[in-house]
C-alpha cells in the first residue's frame, strides 16, 4: 500500500516570512487537521532553513537555486527578479519526483503571482502553531558550547547587510561598553546571533558567538538559533528576523528601528514585552543604547 503524503514549498523569500507566515501550519496540519492519520510530510526548502520544520518533518528536500542570494534579493514570499515561472516549475518537479513515492493529499506553498507575494495572511495566522521543534542535535551543540554556570543567556542581534540601509556601524563601541560592566558580564552570558558576512561579530572575543560552532550534518545556523532563543531570557538588537522569532518565543525584546507597530504590534503575536526605540537614521548613540539595554535588562534582578 502506498504512504499518503503531504508537500510543503518552498518558500524562497525571507527568513522571518518562512518561519512565521508559512512553516508553522505545517504543525496544524499534524496536530489538528489531519491528527492521528498515518500521513508522511515532505518539506523542500533551503538546507539552511531545514530546522524551521525539524522533528515536524518527515523528509527534509533541500533546495538549490542557482545564484540564489547573489543574484536575488529575498522580498517577502518570493525573491526579486526570480519569476513566478521558475518557482512554479520547482514546484512542478518537487510535485512530479514524490508523487511516485507517495499518494499525494495536498501541496501547500505560498503564491507569488501578482500582489500575493506580499499578503501577510495568505496562510491563516489562527492556524499557526508556533511550535519550533529543530533537530535534537541542534540542542547538543549549543548545549556543549554554552556554559553550565547557571547564568542567563542574552541574544544580542547585531544584523548588518552590505548595501543595506539599515545597518548600524556602532556595535564595536556598544561590545566595549557592555565588556566593561563587570556586573553584567558576571550575570549573564551574551551570545552574538546572526547570518555569516550579515551581522558584525566581536574581533576581540569577548562573548560567545553562534558561528562559532561548528555544524554538524543535522544541524543548521537556524537550528542552533532557535535552541538559543529557546535557552534565553532577553533579546536586543535592531529591527529584523532575530528580535522578531524572540517575540514568538516569548522573550523580552529590546529593539530600535523605523517601524515600531510593525515590530511590536504586527509581528508580536503573544503581546511580549518589547521595548522599541525609534531611529529612523540608525544612527542611535552606543551609550544611550547601552544604558537603555542595562536598565531593561536587569530591572527586576535587583
Amino acid at each position: 500500500m502506498v504512504e499518503k503524503a503531504i508537500l510543503f514549498g518552498p518558500c524562497i523569500g525571507e527568513l522571518y516570512w518562512e518561519a512565521a507566515r508559512f512553516a508553522m501550519i505545517l504543525p496544524y496540519y499534524k496536530q489538528r487537521k489531519y491528527k492521528n492519520e498515518k500521513i508522511k510530510y515532505v518539506v523542500l526548502t533551503r538546507e539552511e532553513r531545514f530546522d524551521l520544520y525539524g522533528k515536524h518533518a518527515d523528509v527534509l528536500v533541500p533546495l538549490r537555486i542557482d545564484g540564489d542570494y547573489s543574484k536575488f534579493q529575498p522580498n517577502c514570499y518570493r525573491l526579486e527578479g526570480f519569476t513566478v515561472s521558475k518557482y512554479m516549475n520547482i514546484i512542478k518537479k518537487f510535485y512530479t519526483q514524490y508523487s511516485k513515492k507517495f499518494s499525494l493529499i495536498e501541496h501547500v506553498y505560498p503564491n507569488i503571482s501578482g500582489k500575493n507575494f506580499l499578503d501577510k495572511n495568505q496562510f491563516d495566522q489562527k492556524k499557526m502553531i508556533f511550535d519550533f521543534k529543530p533537530r535534537g542535535e541542534n540542542y547538543k551543540l549549543v548545549d556543549n558550547y554554552l556554559p553550565s554556570d547557571g547564568k542567563l543567556v542574552v541574544v544580542l542581534a547585531p544584523r548588518y547587510r552590505r548595501g543595506f540601509a539599515r545597518n548600524w556601524r556602532r556595535w564595536p563601541e556598544f561590545y566595549d561598553l557592555l565588556s566593561q560592566d563587570k556586573q553584567m558580564m558576571s550575570r549573564y552570558t551574551f551570545v552574538i546571533c546572526g547570518k555569516p558576512g550579515e551581522y558584525i561579530p566581536d574581533e576581540k572575543h569577548r562573548f560567545y558567538d553562534m558561528n562559532d560552532i561548528s555544524l554538524s550534518s543535522s544541524t543548521s545556523k537556524i537550528g542552533l538559533l532557535l535552541v538559543i532563543l529557546e535557552r534565553s531570557c532577553f533579546v536586543c538588537g535592531s529591527q529584523s528576523a532575530i528580535p522578531n522569532l524572540g517575540l514568538l518565543y516569548g522573550k523580552e525584546v529590546l529593539e530600535f528601528g523605523h517601524q515600531k507597530t510593525l515590530h511590536t504590534v504586527t509581528y508580536n503575536l503573544f503581546n511580549t514585552p518589547v521595548t522599541f526605540l525609534e531611529n529612523k537614521n540608525y544612527n542611535i548613540d552606543p551609550s544611550l543604547f547601552f544604558e537603555k539595554f542595562k536598565k531593561q535588562l536587569t530591572k527586576g534582578a535587583n
